[in-house]
């Protein structure tokens, strides 16, 4: 099987239940629509973060299956299929991937619509939620590669036994991890994610390709954006950040202006209020300690910069995702790290 990889296709934000199992008949095919492996109350404390990733062992049967990757109650879904064995494709690209087992596969938000599974095929199938893939990717050195994976639809063969040991390992870990929901979860789950994303940076050969096909322009976004997440906590200026990539402050801001429809400096303060909303709704952290960790001296000044990033006060955030979590309603919508390059 060849390697292919899809550019990224938007999405808005669309919700689905990951514990209900609903089946239909379609032809002669059963579609499983949402996962049912969420084990355990939760990944972190209360409901919140049970609602962040779903994972289901794929065991060989009789007919072939297929599972709709679409919908989550937490928002928009990134999905990681692992086939150990046996054949399949995925419905909704164009010309229609094919895969072959044994594989990896990466599928961004919207950017299929259904897995087809033949007979006897088996691996694993993860749902994960844009928060949770966020702090996988975030505070990584290797971040602007790991969100150019993110964002990219890919189909990339395992070639060794001991690579598919690996990952095989990596998706058995995640289902402990959920059937345990012991202290440390969280951490434990994004870090066998990264290594399934690392698994696909090291087969697939998307950094040289991305570098060809984009350019110069390309380039420089990217290297931006490593930056960026290296010092969002330092509060770089914008002139600092063009002399570190050694362009003029004024390219860099036309280089983003055309590329994303953004200015650098809403680019850096949209990653520091997403920082910030994810340490409000999954860590114990006060607001004032928050402020803090983002390099903010005073939390006055942390408070008026979340709201005009927000649209609310921090603590007034940290209520109403606690109330969505509770009443199990969307979260506001935000910007993906896919939006970057």
């Amino acid at each position: 099987m060849n390697i292919l990889f899809w550019p990224f296709i938007d999405d808005n934000p669309a919700f689905w239940t990951p514990d209900h199992r609903n089946w239909r008949i379609m032809g002669e095919k059963r579609v499983e629509s949402g996962l049912s492996g969420v084990h355990g109350p939760s990944l972190l404390a209360g409901s919140v973060a049970a609602r962040k990733v779903a994972l289901q062992a794929i065991r060989p049967a009789l007919t072939g299956r297929d599972w709709s990757l679409g919908r989550g109650a937490a928002g928009r879904l990134s999905h990681a299929i692992l086939v150990t064995t046996g054949r399949g494709h995925l419905v909704g690209p164009e010309p229609r991937l094919e895969v072959s087992g044994p594989a990896l596969v990466w599928v961004p938000p919207r950017a299929a619509e259904r897995l087809h599974l033949e007979a006897g095929a088996s691996g694993w199938l993860l749902a994960i939620a844009d928060d949770l893939l966020a702090s996988t990717i975030s505070g990584n050195v290797e971040s602007a590669v790991l969100a150019t994976i993110a964002g990219r639809l890919l189909a990339v063969p395992v070639g060794s036994p001991e690579a598919l040991a690996d990952l095989a390992h990596a998706f058995a870990a995640i289902e402990r991890e959920l059937a345990g929901a012991t202290r440390g979860a969280w951490t434990a789950v994004t870090a066998h994610v990264a290594l399934v994303m690392v698994g696909l940076w090291r087969a697939s050969g998307i950094e040289a390709a991305a570098g060809r096909s984009g350019g110069p322009a390309a380039s420089i976004l990217q290297r931006f954006r490593h930056l960026v997440e290296l010092h969002f906590r330092e509060h770089w200026r914008i002139p600092r950040y063009a002399e570190a990539l050694a362009v003029s402050p004024d390219r860099l801001h036309a280089i983003c202006l055309r590329e994303l429809g953004r200015a650098p400096l809403a680019l850096v303060h949209e990653r520091v209020a997403r920082e910030a909303m994810l340490l409000l709704e999954r860590s114990m952290l006060t607001v004032e300690q928050v402020s803090a960790h983002l390099g903010f001296k005073d939390p006055a000044h942390f408070n008026r910069f979340f709201k005009a990033n927000a649209g609310m006060p921090p603590g007034a955030f940290r209520r109403e995702t606690a109330r969505a979590a509770a009443n199990r309603t969307p979260p506001p919508a935000r910007h993906s790290y896919a939006d970057w390059p």
